[in-house]
């Protein structure tokens, strides 16, 4: 018997997907729905002035499952899931697990208002989901109802239901508002150390379509000078996580940290490695640029997964090096309910 050697044909891989700019891309967002079941003012447009996407535009669970494969096989190996409120997508467990199974995805986290995180929080961590960040502007119940129409027990009861499904780390972010919750900075970062959760504050920015931006615009600059913030936090000790968009100081009493979130005052754009698909199939390079590159076009109509990967690549390619913000009081053509957090 003659014994032959079985050569076997190696595939290359595709090279990892890059910016114009050396940025390695590992990070895609994703907007599962642009429909909120909370209306905050610096998000979404009152009343007749916003429009949420026909349903038939939204990208399907196939279509999602199909970007996420063909992104990871270019190296993004993170997936976070945004909206509008992702919670509201129906069937978004069975979402989080077709991403969970996609082989390279190692880090997938949500973004949640967490009004329904209370029913959800252990099918989506027993679906995969690892982590979420979720919103909190304000702890006074009154304010928060005023602010968004919710209700903040409600808010409450999802952080707490996320804690015992072992969802972690929890991330809170607050955006400050200047006359409106900007005195409650300290009392917001002693709830997160009593409740081992990880606070970030963020700067307001120009990202809703009509949007008096700089009416209620608060740096953090002048955050980090009164006196009571002073106290809790070191702040001569900053740090950046990797390419976190968030500068940490520690808690003076050791016990944690907390984050700043600067775009208008303190780019982060040098290290940014994220993409963002929209709800609609539009991907969009840079959070305030209106360039986009249609990939739910591409998919319905017959594109291969090697043309969807080039449209990757071409996004990547047009990302700005430095994001542009617009200082006007009208904002973008999309307001940040469309885009995704």
């Amino acid at each position: 018997m003659n014994i032959y050697p079985v050569k076997f044909q190696r595939h290359a891989m595709p090279a990892p997907v890059a910016d114009g700019h050396g940025r390695k891309i590992g990070y895609l967002r994703i907007s599962v729905v642009d429909r909120c079941n909370l209306r905050c003012d610096y998000c979404r447009p009152s009343g007749d002035d916003y429009h949420a996407a026909p349903r038939q535009h939204l990208l399907s669970f196939e279509e999602i499952e199909r970007a996420v494969r063909i992104a990871a096989s270019l190296g993004v190996e993170k997936i976070r899931l945004t909206g509008g409120e992702p919670l509201v997508r129906k069937g978004i467990v069975d979402l989080v697990a077709r991403i969970a199974a996609v082989p390279g995805i190692r880090d997938l986290a949500m973004s949640t208002n967490a009004v329904l995180l209370d029913e959800y929080a252990l099918p989506l961590r027993a679906a995969g989901l690892q982590r979420v960040n979720i919103s909190l502007d304000t702890l006074d119940a009154q304010k928060f109802s005023r602010l968004t129409g919710g209700n903040l027990h409600d808010v409450l009861r999802g952080i707490h239901a996320a804690q015992d499904a072992g969802l972690a780390p929890i991330r809170l972010n607050a955006v400050l508002l200047r006359g409106i919750n900007d005195g409650e900075a300290a009392q917001l970062i002693d709830f997160s150390a009593r409740e081992r959760l990880e606070l970030r504050f963020i700067e307001l920015m120009p990202m809703r379509e009509g949007l008096d931006w700089q009416q209620h615009y608060f740096p953090m600059a002048e955050l980090l000078a009164q006196p009571e913030i002073i106290a809790r936090v070191d702040v001569s000790a900053w740090q950046r996580q990797g390419s976190s968009a968030a500068r940490y100081l520690p808690l003076r009493d050791g016990q944690g940290r907390v984050g700043f979130i600067e775009p208008m005052s303190n780019r982060f754009c040098e290290g940014c490695d994220r993409l963002r698909l929209m709800s609609d199939g539009k991907l969009r390079p840079c959070l305030p640029a209106d360039n986009e590159v249609d990939l739910r076009s591409a998919m319905r109509s017959g594109s291969s997964d090697s043309e969807i990967a080039g449209l990757l690549r071409n996004a990547a390619a047009s990302k700005q090096e430095i994001g542009t913000y617009r200082f006007e009081a009208r904002g973008h053509q999309r307001s940040m309910i469309a885009i995704g957090g």
